[in-house]
């Protein structure tokens, strides 16, 4: 967030406020995360997506998509759904790609007892 608003500041002059669509735990990645903020200056389609991109290096954060909403839209409140994806890996290597995304688990996992357990969430 604090990324966002001094990219935005960078390449608008203002202060403003960035509201995402929900909040990740420290450690969590978010894929396809919604925000919005309020902005007087206009620009030309995708300059304003560019313009942050090149002020949020060298962070882990790309912006996607940058578009004019309705003035009632709001970040957290409009979203619809959202998805979860957990990875685990079984795998007695270590990780390499991976590290920081997926939980490995160097033991034989029990695939009934995950099964089992995961019918009880549904």
């Amino acid at each position: 967030q604090g990324a966002l608003e001094a990219a935005v500041k960078a390449i608008c002059g203002e202060d403003v406020r960035v509201h995402g669509a929900g909040r990740t735990d420290a450690g969590v990645h978010a894929r396809g995360q919604v925000a919005h903020c309020d902005i007087a200056k206009h620009f030309p389609p995708g300059r304003f997506r560019d313009g942050l991109n090149a002020h949020l290096r060298p962070n882990p954060i790309g912006v996607l998509a940058a578009d004019i909403v309705p003035d009632d839209f709001e970040a957290r409140f409009s979203a619809i759904k959202r998805h979860y994806l957990y990875r685990i890996t079984n795998t007695r290597a270590n990780l390499a790609l991976d590290i920081g995304r997926v939980w490995r688990v160097p033991r034989a996992l029990d695939a009934e007892a995950m099964h089992a357990a995961a019918q009880r969430l549904l």
